[in-house]
C-alpha cells in the first residue's frame, strides 16, 4: 500500500505563490500564461531565480549545447489499440519463455525475475533518455485544423500541490488557430478550453490522468522545476562556504603530533564521518569579523539570519518536490491503479536518473546525525514516501538498486531536454565514467543506524522523564526501518535479488582475488552490535542478602567502576548524546574496527582493532575495553588494552604492558590544547581511528619521546619492529585461533578476518 501523504506546505503566503512562463518553440509569438498571483511577488521571485541561475553559471563551466535528436516517436491515435498491443506482446513473450523453460526442464516454471544490469551494460541516463526526447519537445499537427502545435515550455515552481496550475498548463497542447486543446502526451483532443491550467484551476480537467505519456511529461516538468531550485541552492551554499573559507583561511591552528605524544587534534582531518547536505542541518557559521564596529556586528547578524531563512525555504521546497514526484510516479499497488500505473512510460526511470533528485537523496541518506533527522523530520518523511514509491515499479527500482552515474556539471534536465546544454558525468583519471554506490546501499546503512539508536534508546524509555526528543527520534528511526522493510518486500515481489553485502558476496569477491573488497564488506557487516557482555546469570540475588547484586562483568577491566555506578544517573542530555553517538558508530567505523556494546549498560563497550598492513601489527587483532564515564562527553572515555600477552608485552611506546593507552585525546598524555579532548565535540570514533592510524603505525619505535624523527633505516627501529612483529604473531594472531575463542563475542570477527586475509598473513 502506498504511504499516506502529509500536508507539509508552510503557512506563509509567499511560499504558495508561483510563476510560470511558457515559450512556444516555433515562429509564432511567445505566449505568456499568467496565474492570478500578485505581480509584485511574481517579479520578486523572478529576480531571485535569475540571481540564483546567474550564480550557478559562474560556478561551473559553460555547458556546450548538444545536437538535436533525429529520432522520432510514432504516437498512435487509438490509445486502446496501443494498450491492447502492448499487453498482447508482453503476454506472448512471457508464454514463449514459459514454453521454452518447460521444454528444457521438467521442473516447475519459476516466476520471472527482474534482473539488474551490470555496470558494463548500463548507458548513461542521458544516452538512454535521448531516444524519448521528441515526446517532450516536438510539436505535432492539430487534429482539427492541421496547423502546427508547438510543445509548450515553461517553468514549474514547486508548490504544495501535486498538479499545480503551472504544471497543469504544461500538460496541454492547445492549437493557437482553432483553439482545440490536446493532451501533450498522446495528442488526443480534449474538451478543455485553450487556456486550461489543469485540475488546480479547473475541477473537470482530467488531462493529468489521460495516458502514460502525459504522466511521464508531468514527471519531467516536476523534475525540471526541482533541478532549477537545487542548482540555485547549491550555488548559493557554495558561495557562502567560499566566503567563510576565505575569511578563515589563516585561522587554522591545528598542529602536528610530536613523537610520543600521539593524539587527535580538533583541527586535524584524519577522519570525518559527517556528510554535507543542504537545508536546516547545514552549519552556516558567521563570517569572521575584520572589525569590531557595531555595524559589522549587525551585518554579520543579518547575514546569519538570511542564511537560516534560505536554508528553511530550501527545506520546504525539497519536501514539496519529493511529495509531488512521489505522487506522480507509477503506483501499481494502489487501491485503484490506472493504466499508466500498470504500464508506465519507459522513460520514467531515466528521467529520475538524469535529474538532480538522486543527488538530493544521496545527501539525505548519507547524513548520520540523528539530531539532524529530528530537526528535518518533514524532509525525511517525504524522502521515505518517495523511496517506497520508487520501489513499486521495475522502471524506478533500478534507480535505487544500481550503482549510479554522478553529474559533474550541467544545466539540469529541462534545459538539456531542449538542447540548451549538456549534462556531463564525472570521470576518473583515465577518462572512465565514475560510479557512486547505489542509493539502496545508503538506505540500508541509514536503517542500520536507526536500529542501533533504537537499541540504545530502549533503556531511556524506562528511566527518562523528559522523553519528547527521545520519542521523536525513536518514532522516526522506527519509520525508517519500516520503510526499509516495505522497500525490501516490494523488491522481492519484483524478483530482484539484493547484492548489497552478505556472506555470499564476500566469498565471491575473495574467490576472484578481490580480497580488500571482500574484507571491507565483511567488516561492515560485523562492525557494530548490541550484545550481552555481562556474566551469564550474574543478575541473581546476592548470597544471603536477599537483594540483587546487578550484572557482573568479570572480563571487563572497569568492572569495579561499573558496579559502583549501577545506581547512579547520567545527565539526561549526556545520556541521549551517548545513544546518538553510538548510532553513528554503527555505520561510520572504518574497516578493521569492530565495536560491541552491552545491551543493558551502553557505557560498557568492547572494541577490536586490526593491525594495519605495512606495519609490525599487520594481521593481528588487538582487543580493548572501553568505559564511558558518567560525565561523558564532558570528559574522555577510558580505554584499556587487553592484548598484552598476559601483561608481558608492551606493543608500543603508547601501549603499555599493563593495558594503559597513552593518547593525548584520552588525557593520558600532556599534548597541546588542540590535541586534548574537547567536551561535546570530540568523539569515541576519533579515539578509535587515532589508535588505528596514529599508534599502530609502521615505525612505532619513534613514538617514544626523545628518539627523534622517524627513520626507516635506523637499526634500533628495525630490531624493534622485528620483535613487535614476533609478539603480534604470537599474541594477536595465534592466540585468537584457540578453540575457546570460536564461541566468544569475537568469534565471527576472528573467522572472517583470518579466512579472508589468510594469504596475506602467511606472506607476512
Amino acid at each position: 500500500m502506498p504511504s499516506q501523504k502529509r500536508d507539509l506546505s508552510p503557512s506563509r503566503k509567499e511560499f504558495q505563490n508561483s510563476r510560470k512562463r511558457f515559450h512556444i518553440t516555433t515562429s509564432e509569438p511567445i505566449i505568456i500564461i499568467d496565474d492570478d498571483d500578485d505581480i509584485t511577488e511574481i517579479l520578486a521571485q523572478i529576480k531571485q531565480q535569475e540571481e540564483s541561475e546567474k550564480l550557478a553559471k559562474q560556478l561551473q563551466d559553460e555547458c556546450a549545447p548538444g545536437g538535436s535528436s533525429s529520432n522520432a516517436i510514432v504516437i498512435e491515435d487509438d490509445q486502446d489499440a496501443v494498450l491492447a498491443r502492448r499487453l498482447a506482446e508482453e503476454w506472448e513473450a512471457a508464454d514463449v519463455v514459459e514454453q521454452k523453460s518447460g521444454e528444457s526442464s521438467s521442473q516447475p516454471t519459476k516466476q520471472r525475475k527482474y534482473s539488474l544490469r551490470s555496470p558494463a551494460e548500463q548507458q548513461t541516463p542521458t544516452e538512454g533518455l535521448s531516444v524519448y526526447r521528441p515526446l517532450f519537445t516536438s510539436g505535432r499537427p492539430c487534429t482539427k485544423c492541421g496547423k502546427a502545435v508547438a510543445s509548450p515550455r515553461g517553468y514549474v515552481m514547486i508548490s504544495g500541490e501535486t498538479i499545480s496550475s503551472g504544471l497543469g498548463s504544461l500538460l496541454h497542447a492547445p492549437c493557437s488557430s482553432c483553439k482545440t486543446n490536446h493532451c501533450r502526451g498522446c495528442f488526443q483532443p480534449h474538451p478543455c478550453p485553450a487556456t486550461c491550467k489543469g485540475v488546480a484551476k479547473n475541477a473537470t480537467c482530467t488531462m493529468h490522468t489521460c495516458c502514460a505519456e502525459v504522466r511521464a511529461i508531468a514527471v519531467f516538468e516536476a523534475l525540471g522545476g526541482f533541478d532549477r531550485q537545487y542548482i540555485g541552492e547549491k550555488a548559493l551554499s557554495h558561495s557562502r562556504a567560499a566566503a567563510i573559507v576565505s575569511d578563515n583561511k589563516n585561522s587554522d591552528t591545528s598542529k602536528t603530533v610530536g613523537p610520543g605524544g600521539t593524539g587527535y587534534g580538533i583541527g586535524q582531518r584524519v577522519y570525518n564521518s559527517g556528510h554535507g547536505g543542504y537545508g536546516a542541518g547545514s552549519k552556516y557559521g558567521l563570517r569572521k569579523l575584520r572589525g569590531t564596529t557595531a555595524e559589522a556586528g549587525r551585518e554579520a547578524y543579518r547575514e546569519a539570519t538570511r542564511n537560516k531563512e534560505l536554508a528553511a525555504y530550501w527545506e520546504v521546497l525539497a519536501t514539496r518536490a519529493m511529495n509531488m514526484i512521489a505522487a506522480l510516479l507509477p503506483s501499481p499497488y494502489s487501491e485503484s491503479p490506472q493504466v499508466y500505473d500498470l504500464l508506465p512510460h519507459p522513460s520514467i526511470g531515466l528521467l529520475l536518473s538524469s535529474s538532480k533528485l538522486p543527488d538530493l537523496l544521496g545527501d539525505l541518506l548519507r547524513n548520520d546525525s540523528v539530531t539532524d533527522w529530528i530537526a528535518r523530520s518533514d524532509v525525511y518523511y517525504a524522502m521515505l514516501a518517495l523511496l517506497k514509491r520508487m520501489a513499486d515499479s521495475e522502471l524506478t527500482v533500478s534507480v535505487l538498486l544500481e550503482s549510479r552515474f554522478v553529474t559533474d556539471k550541467g544545466p539540469g534536465i529541462e534545459p538539456w531536454m531542449w538542447d540548451e546544454g549538456e549534462i556531463e558525468w564525472e570521470k576518473g583519471s583515465e577518462g572512465e565514467l565514475e560510479r557512486a554506490p547505489a542509493l539502496y546501499e545508503y538506505f540500508r546503512k541509514l536503517s542500520k543506524q536507526s536500529e542501533a539508536f533504537i537499541a540504545g534508546a530502549s533503556r531511556l524509555m524506562e528511566i527518562e522523564e523528559d522523553l519528547e526528543e527521545t520519542i521523536k527520534a525513536i518514532s522516526l528511526c522506527g519509520d525508517i526501518i519500516a520503510a526499509r522493510d516495505d522497500v525490501e518486500r516490494a523488491i522481492s515481489v519484483l524478483g530482484v535479488t539484493s547484492t548489497v553485502n552478505g556472506d555470499s558476496q564476500e566469498d565471491t569477491l575473495a574467490e576472484k582475488g578481490k580480497v580488500e573488497q571482500a574484507y571491507s564488506l565483511a567488516c561492515e557487516r560485523l562492525a557494530f552490535r548490541h550484545i550481552p557482555l555481562g556474566d551469564p546469570d550474574s543478575n541473581l540475588k546476592g548470597k544471603g542478602k536477599g537483594k540483587a547484586t546487578g550484572l557482573q562483568y568479570s572480563t571487563f577491566n572497569y568492572a569495579t567502576t561499573v558496579t559502583s555506578t549501577q545506581n547512579s544517573t547520567r545527565n539526561p542530555r549526556d545520556r541521549l548524546h551517548l545513544v546518538k553517538e553510538l548510532a553513528v558508530l554503527a555505520t561510520s567505523l572504518p574497516p578493521g574496527i569492530w565495536v560491541r556494546v552491552d545491551e543493558v549498560r551502553n557505557d560498557v563497550i568492547k572494541i577490536m582493532i586490526a593491525g594495519p598492513e605495512g606495519t609490525p601489527y599487520s594481521g593481528g587483532l588487538f582487543e580493548f575495553d572501553c568505559f564511558m564515564p558518567l560525565a561523558y562527553p564532558a570528559v574522555p572515555p577510558q580505554m584499556h588494552l587487553r592484548t598484552t600477552g598476559g601483561g608481558k608485552v608492551r606493543f608500543n611506546p603508547n601501549l603499555y604492558d599493563n593495558g594503559k593507552v597513552c593518547l593525548s585525546l584520552l588525557g593520558t598524555w600532556p599534548g597541546s590544547p588542540e590535541e586534548q579532548w574537547s567536551p561535546y565535540k570530540s568523539t569515541l570514533l576519533q579515539v578509535l581511528v587515532s589508535i588505528q592510524s596514529m599508534i599502530l603505525i609502521d615505525l612505532p619505535y619513534f613514538n617514544e619521546p626523545g628518539y627523534g624523527q622517524a627513520n626507516p633505516e635506523s637499526t634500533a627501529s628495525i630490531q624493534y619492529n622485528q620483535n613487535i612483529s614476533l609478539q603480534t604473531t604470537r599474541w594477536a594472531i595465534v592466540d585468537w585461533l584457540r578453540e575457546e575463542n570460536r564461541k566468544s563475542i569475537w568469534g565471527e570477527v576472528i573467522a572472517s578476518h583470518f579466512s579472508i586475509r589468510k594469504e596475506k598473513i602467511y606472506k607476512e
